[in-house]
């Protein structure tokens, strides 16, 4: 395995901004698509709470404090996650699989490779299909659209239109969302190509999913006031 700086997650800025078109379906927030489900599968089943770990990568300009309560609740267990996901020794083992040229982001890879596990064993974490899991979160953030935060507000459409959350199963999905990121800038038009470094290590980066998001789904029990869903987690393997 290679050790090489990379970009965490929560640290992608947008250099060179693109407009959103009807053939470019990009977001005009900080972050594109990262661990989207993960964050929404760990929240408060509160509709608004929920919203705000997924908000928590749509922060962009928004002031924090006027959001909705719940929302800031959200928010707090995104920022949770976030720092528990950064410092575990099964996400810098799946960093470390990532190859130059594209270590830079290994960070963000992972987020969004480890996703792709999550929907392509969501009953394994989840009671229900991710299908109408979904839709439950497209129509919530429906419903409460005033209150989201701008860049999510703007997002919005363009998340509906192409049924991101979905798209997270299939690899050809997985290489659309990469293909998107990269037109972020000029920095990050390596991520175009970078599906490659989910084929090459397949196998060993689901291996540490599934070591992983237990633990997480844990951490997530052990730090909110909640029962995280689903009910039962599997024990961790770490």
């Amino acid at each position: 395995m290679f050790e090489c700086w990379s970009v965490g997650a929560s640290s992608v800025e947008l250099r060179h901004p693109v407009t959103p078109s009807p053939h470019h379906p990009i977001t005009p927030s900080l972050h594109l698509t990262l661990n989207y489900l993960a964050h929404l599968l760990l929240s408060e089943p509160d509709p608004l709470a929920r919203i705000g770990n997924l908000a928590g990568d749509f922060l962009k300009g928004a002031n924090v404090r006027s959001l909705h309560p719940s929302i800031q609740q959200g928010i707090a267990l995104h920022r949770q996650i976030d720092a528990y996901t950064d410092q575990h020794p099964i996400v810098r083992r799946s960093k470390a699989r990532v190859e130059p040229p594209y270590c830079r982001w290994a960070g963000v890879l992972v987020d969004v490779f480890y996703d792709h596990f999550l929907a392509v064993h969501w009953e394994t974490y989840s009671v229900g299909s991710l299908e109408v899991f979904v839709q439950e979160v497209y129509a919530d953030l429906q419903q409460h659209q005033a209150l989201l935060p701008p860049s999510l507000q703007r997002a919005l459409p363009f998340m509906l239109a192409g049924d991101w959350l979905t798209s997270y199963r299939q690899v050809s999905g997985m290489a659309a969302i990469l293909e998107r990121m990269s037109r972020r800038s000029r920095r990050s038009s390596l991520l175009a190509s970078s599906i490659c470094v989910l084929q090459t290590h397949y196998d060993a980066l689901e291996h540490d999913f599934h070591q992983y998001f237990p633990a997480l789904a844990n951490h997530v029990q052990q730090v909110s006031s909640f029962r995280v869903q689903p009910q039962e987690v599997l024990p961790s393997n770490s």
